[in-house]
């Protein structure tokens, strides 16, 4: 399960002296909310719904878990249990290894109950663009990197508008999260801005699979590096969350045209149709990897 950052409340103080004096940062922060992470997978396994609380941006702890939530995830008459195992994570176990929640064109509905405060929502199991390959070669100029061999990864966003994913990266088994290394794909481009559909994915998304060094440059491979790529069908509320996630994580790449802070908006509603922190998401999967040799 990955962890996702909810902001919801920074400040920023620009000085340009030389003192030592402590300050004191008044953030607003005043009670902790309901945040919810509910990305499932139609993949055989266990499937996990984590529910904690929010905290103070300046907190520098684990969230609290919850522990009380009564959660179900419905599909038609079919109810998915969700058991609570420690630290606000509840799990579904299949009754079988061939069992899976669901399959492309399903539609879900998440219910968590915790103390009569009944959060709700519902989604679709959408499509999800086939990997073609993963191709190792070498490049002179990669977006401003030393020269080296790098990865780009081939697939096809699938024909009709609307389609949106989230590829996730590894090298050698670790999964590149760094926020500038957050790869989201609205059709075969970056947002619904564009008149792109059903073509290979365009290259600066193709390279973003490789990992970032400090100075957010790609770093190229060593020989017997791995490289693993992973495509999550996603939603398009689930698409504007990520897109919002990685917008304020790096607001401090560029200060002079930094976004104002706002929380992410998802798709899961209170018993009053207040939004609260989260997303329900069910993907369908594609993957491959490759080693370069």
């Amino acid at each position: 399960m990955n962890k996702y950052t909810y902001i919801l409340a920074i400040a920023t103080i620009i000085g340009f002296t030389s003192c030592e004096d402590a300050i004191t940062v008044d953030n607003g922060f005043e009670a902790s909310q309901i945040v919810v992470d509910a990305w499932l997978t139609n993949e055989h396994g266990q499937q996990l719904i984590s529910v904690t609380e929010s905290q103070d941006y300046f907190d520098n702890r684990l969230p609290t878990g919850i522990s009380n939530a009564q959660i179900t995830v419905t599909k038609g008459l079919e109810i998915f249990n969700f058991i609570h195992e420690a630290d606000g994570k509840y799990v579904w176990t299949p009754s079988n290894e061939d069992e899976i929640i669901g399959n492309v064109g399903d539609e879900f509905t998440l219910k968590i109950d915790i103390d009569d405060n009944i959060l709700t929502s519902t989604t679709q199991l959408n499509r999800v663009a086939e990997i073609d390959s993963i191709s190792i070669f070498f490049e002179d100029d990669a977006f401003g990197a030393d020269d080296g061999y790098f990865a780009e990864l081939y697939a096809r966003d699938l024909p009709g508008k609307g389609d949106t994913y989230w590829v996730k990266s590894y090298r050698n088994d670790t999964l590149l999260n760094r926020p500038q290394e957050l790869n989201i794909i609205y059709d075969a481009t970056f947002d619904a801005g564009t008149d792109i559909d059903g073509t290979t994915f365009i290259r600066p998304l193709r390279f973003a699979i490789n990992a970032l060094d400090e100075d957010g440059l790609p770093r190229n491979l060593k020989q017997g590096d791995k490289v693993k790529c992973e495509i999550y069908s996603i939603s398009n509320d689930a698409f504007r969350f990520l897109q919002l996630v990685q917008e304020q994580t790096t607001n401090g790449d560029n200060s002079i045209f930094a976004l104002p802070v706002a929380n992410s908006r998802g798709n899961i509603r209170d018993t009053n149709g207040d939004l609260v922190l989260g997303v329900f998401n069910v993907a369908a999967v594609s993957r491959e990897e490759t080693e370069y040799k």
